[in-house]
């Protein structure tokens, strides 16, 4: 008999479950390939979250010091020092509270470092995008993605780059006395009228998570914190503290060549809080008649209120 039937039959079995298996190995092919992808979308949306919450923490980070600094007795020193002529709060006041205003002083924040601020250590730009040789600044105010003591970690991943402005009059609030803190009179004589306000930008960034050259970062560094189209309420030609800068910002930049960046802006008041001292406790005739002890240290005097 021929058999040639029954054989043809028996490889047509086997054909069909070839295909069958390959047809199951591409579908688990397939839902694999689906697996990986959700996962590494899910551990990127994990890690920008992540990275953004790293950011943001530091900027706030260099913005609690400050506060710290000028809140804390503890700080005394570091106080003296950011109020005084070289400091970036003491530019803007005294001599330079009309001359210096819109000015930005820039300087790479070291938490590591035994101190907060230097001039020495600091850039001062102009508003029109200008650096500005005065005062000890110079060009090193600027963070190093090649000097670890520029991180603010020991791990060498976020560096935060400060800049403090004392707004002019075209950048304050338009409304009327936006500038005057509730509560407070703008009467000459109150001590505790005089309020300067200031802009901080502490912008946070991650330099290791890009491909651009620490010459590229360099240059997004160097350029303003803000340009004229960020506050500005209105144009005065007259006015040589107007901010005439319309380029790109230090933000702008850092996002376009592919820098992580968080920038963190803060108004700040200073306000000159002065506390009084009864010298007398309960006056003369009704109590011990003598000078409290703390206001003999103060002026130097004995109890009975004669020089010491």
């Amino acid at each position: 008999m021929n058999q040639y039937p029954r054989c043809q039959l028996a490889n047509s079995q086997n054909g069909a479950t070839l295909i069958v298996v390959l047809m199951f190995l591409l579908l688990i092919i397939v839902v694999g390939v689906i697996a990986v992808r959700n996962s590494m979308t899910s551990l990127r949306l994990a890690t920008s979250d992540q990275v953004d919450t790293l950011l943001l923490t530091t900027s706030d980070t260099s913005n609690k010091n400050i506060e710290n600094i000028i809140n804390d007795p503890a700080y005394s020193s570091e106080k003296a020092n950011i109020l005084g002529s070289l400091g970036f709060f003491g530019y803007f006041l005294n001599t330079g509270a009309t001359s210096n205003r819109g000015d930005q002083v820039l300087f790479c924040y070291r938490p590591r470092q035994s101190y907060f601020f230097k001039m020495s250590e600091a850039t001062i730009i102009t508003p029109s995008g200008q650096s500005k040789l005065v005062g000890g600044a110079g060009s090193s105010g600027f963070c190093r993605p090649s000097e670890a003591d520029d991180f603010v970690n020991a791990r060498q991943n976020v560096m935060t780059q400060v800049s403090v402005t004392r707004p002019n009059t075209q950048s304050l609030p338009v409304t009327p006395f936006g500038n005057v803190p509730l509560e407070i009179t703008i009467n000459s004589e109150d001590a505790t009228s005089s309020s300067p306000s200031f802009r901080i930008h502490s912008t946070s960034f991650l330099p290791a998570m890009s491909n651009v050259s620490d010459a590229k970062i360099t240059e997004c560094l160097e350029k303003p914190s803000e340009n004229a189209a960020s506050f500005v309420a209105g144009i005065d030609e007259d006015d040589p503290t107007q901010n005439t800068y319309f380029g790109e910002t230090r933000n702008e930049c850092l996002a376009k060549i592919g820098v992580p960046a968080k920038v963190l802006v803060k108004e700040a008041k200073l306000e000159n809080d002065v506390n009084s001292e009864n010298c007398i406790d309960d006056g003369y005739g009704e109590g011990d008649g003598k000078i409290s002890k703390a206001c003999q240290e103060l002026l130097g005097l004995t109890p009975t209120g004669k020089i010491a």
